[in-house]
Order: C-alpha cells, then structure tokens, then sequence
C-alpha cells in the first residue's frame, strides 16, 4: 500500500487541487483509515494500487483544515493540530500510515496520472528513497528552463524539491524529519539515508508532478537558487520566507 503525506499550513488555496488529482488517480483506489487493507486483496488483483493519503494541518489563519474535511467521504484522513513545523507535520502524518511506501508531498504539488501506480512497482523492494521529474505550474520559458535545470541538478545531488517517496524501513530507519530544522530537513532526511545506506537513490523520470512556482516568482528565482545552493553546500538557512 501507498501512504501519501500532505503537510498543509495556510494552504486552503491550493490542497484542494492537490487532493482531487489524487482521487482522480486512474489506477489508484483510496482507503479510509477505519478500513482494512485486507479487505481490498481483490481490488489488488485487479491492478488497482490500494492507497491512503493522510492531511496533516497545523492551525492557521485560513481555514485549509475546512478545505480538507471536505474529503472525508472519499477517505481522505485529516489530522489537525497546533505542530511546530513541515518536520512534525510529516513525522505525525508518518507515525498514523500503514503502507510499505511513504510519499511525502507538498500541498501544492500536483500528481499527474499514473504515479501512484508506478509507485507500487517498488512494493517489493525495500531500500529505496527518491523524487521524480517535476514541472512548474505556469507556462513561461523562465519557469521551464528553471525546472529543466532543478531535475538535473536532482539528478547530479540526489535532492529533491516538493515530494519524496521512500519505503517506511527507510524512514524508520533514518528516524523521521528533523523537527528542530525548520528549513533543510528534506535535504538532510535523504542525506542521512544515503549516507548510512539506508536506501539507494531512484530520480523517476518517466512520472511527473506539478508543483507551484510561487516562491520563485515572489522572491525572484536566482535569488531563491541561491538559497537553495547555499543549504546543499554549506547550512540550510534557519527558516524560509513564507509566501502563500
């Protein structure tokens, strides 16, 4: 089974979108959190990827945990709280999923159809950690060419922007998000990973996801790079600026 994670905070913009390209997810069916997996072996069968996806909201000033609920009928499982960060948010998201892989994503990355399907094709293998091919929400030759070179340099530095999938002995095994980071905690996450052997890295090329150029067109993007850069090679700086 598929656990996919969702940190929202101040999202109620964007999580809808985020879960419906979910739930529209051709080969995909989703379970709620009082049913047993078990009971969907024939679904399996079929070729349906059995998942759960798991809304984890820290209190803010909109309503995104409203935005959510919306989507209980179709099994989506929210979780709310007062949580101190993105590292907390997915680390409880973590701690109340029953899959064999965890997909970590952000609240305004949009899966396109058929990646939870190739997801379950590493159900049987057990140390991998990885991201995938990403695009950028709006259609301008900056924002393309920006994401052309990010998949590469994700590629080059085994790092990841907006998701990142794992099987949960990986994660149990790299202890989860460093919850005092509150900027740097996916780089470190899969750092240690690699680093103790936790897992190999896998770049999926042939599955994609949208996700949102907003902070890169709010606070300019090789300014943004920069950042970035700055974390991979010398320290993760100690918050981002939030643009909603």
């Amino acid at each position: 089974m598929v656990s996919i994670i969702i940190p929202a905070h101040e999202e109620e913009k964007y999580i809808g979108a985020s879960i419906e390209k979910l739930l529209n997810q051709k080969e995909a069916i989703f379970i709620k959190k009082n049913e047993n997996k078990a009971d969907f072996s024939l679904v399996a069968s079929e070729g349906k990827t059995i998942c759960e996806l798991t809304v984890v909201v820290t209190h803010g000033a909109d309503d995104t945990e409203g935005a959510v609920s919306k989507y209980a009928a179709a099994g989506v499982n929210l979780v709310s709280g007062n949580f101190s960060g993105v590292s907390e948010a997915r680390n409880i998201g973590a701690s109340v999923s029953r899959g064999d892989i965890f997909l970590f994503l952000d609240a305004d990355t949009l899966l396109n159809d058929g990646f939870i399907k190739r997801l379950d094709d590493f159900k049987s293998k057990r140390d991998f950690i990885g991201t995938s091919r990403l695009l950028p929400d709006i259609n301008t030759a900056k924002a393309r060419i920006f994401m052309f070179g990010n998949n590469i340099a994700h590629i080059i530095s085994k790092t990841s922007m907006a998701l990142i999938f794992c099987h949960k002995e990986v994660y149990k095994k790299v202890g989860g998000f460093d919850e005092k980071m509150q900027a740097g905690e996916d780089l470190k996450f899969i750092s240690i990973a690699l680093k103790n052997k936790f897992g190999k890295f896998k770049y999926l090329g042939d599955i994609s996801a949208v996700t949102s150029m907003r902070r890169f067109e709010t606070n300019g993007y090789f300014k943004t790079a920069m950042e970035w850069m700055g974390g991979y090679f010398f320290k993760p700086p100690e918050h981002y600026e939030v643009v909603r």
